[in-house]
């Protein structure tokens, strides 16, 4: 079992979107269906929370300050410090059964993010990029997670948790497109379901598998290159942390289980041994 520890003592049902902010130090994750996002000071372990009105899928950083964040049906601007939400563009309204989920920053400065199928059933789920405006890349999604970038800026990561699969596609940055696509991973046949994905330094992936109790760091290749067991069956998303993005936190949820662990929904911190890339921020 690879050493953990727990970051606090904040338990969440379902908890999501780990994210570093190099320039204030801090640490930002989401409770989706607890409706909350949490901000950390990563010195003092002073942590602030925004209560939002409906389930928060995920957060990014913002340029101006701030976050940009996706509600079930809305792309909203937000501050933990200021307590504000400030609604931004509607998504899929007419779409009741589906969901926004993960998102994240490339190196334009542009947010993607992906809709999901409620019953995790129907690929009724499409992926986006919002610049100001809403543009949908592609569909067919049935569980979005993701995306990632590698480090050149060259290839997206998109997960299918439903589906089980990790697609690599060729991305066009300053054009931003999304090219042709080609597995990169397929958990078919396993227990256990690929969730968040990062990129390292190195421009290994690496995934977090839902009933899998385990994060898989992935070579370009798509062959393992290693695995970080955990003491929690749900690992959601990890992202690289500190002052050198040398640690792995990693949220965790415990919706679902009839006798969770005492660490599952909270923030773990692992050593992955390899450092990580700072997040982009959405306008630069």
């Amino acid at each position: 079992m690879t050493d953990v520890t727990a970051l606090t003592d904040i338990v969440c049902e379902l908890g999501e979107s780990a994210l570093w902010d190099d320039r204030l130090a801090r640490l930002y994750w989401v409770d989706i269906t607890g409706q909350r996002i949490f901000a950390l000071n990563w010195a003092s372990r002073a942590t602030k929370a925004l209560d939002v009105p409906s389930p928060v899928g995920s957060v990014a950083l913002r340029v101006d300050g701030g976050l940009i964040a996706v509600l079930p049906h809305a792309v909203v601007h937000c501050d933990v410090d200021r307590q504000t939400i400030e609604p931004v563009h509607d998504v899929e309204p007419d779409l009741d059964a589906n969901r926004c989920n993960d998102g994240a920053v490339d190196a334009w400065g542009r947010f993607w993010f992906g809709t999901m199928d409620l019953g995790e059933k129907l690929p009724t789920g499409s992926f986006y990029r919002f610049d100001g405006g809403l543009h949908r890349a592609f569909g067919g999604i049935v569980c979005h997670n993701g995306p990632a970038w590698s480090p050149d800026g060259r290839v997206l990561y998109h997960v299918d948790s439903a589906r089980r699969l990790i697609t690599a596609y060729d991305f066009d940055g300053p054009a931003g497109t999304v090219g042709a696509g080609r597995t990169f991973v397929s958990d078919e046949g396993e227990d256990w379901f690929p969730d968040g994905v990062t990129v390292d330094a190195e421009g290994f992936v690496w995934n977090c598998k839902w009933d899998g109790a385990r994060i898989v760091r992935y070579s370009p290749d798509g062959s393992v290159d290693r695995v970080l067991h955990v003491p929690v069956p749900r690992p959601t998303r990890c992202a690289f942390a500190g002052d050198d993005l040398s640690v792995l936190a990693v949220t965790t949820a415990r919706i679902g289980l009839r006798d969770p662990d005492p660490l599952s929904g909270r923030v773990l911190l692992l050593d992955p041994g390899v450092a990580g890339l700072p997040a982009h921020r959405y306008g630069a």
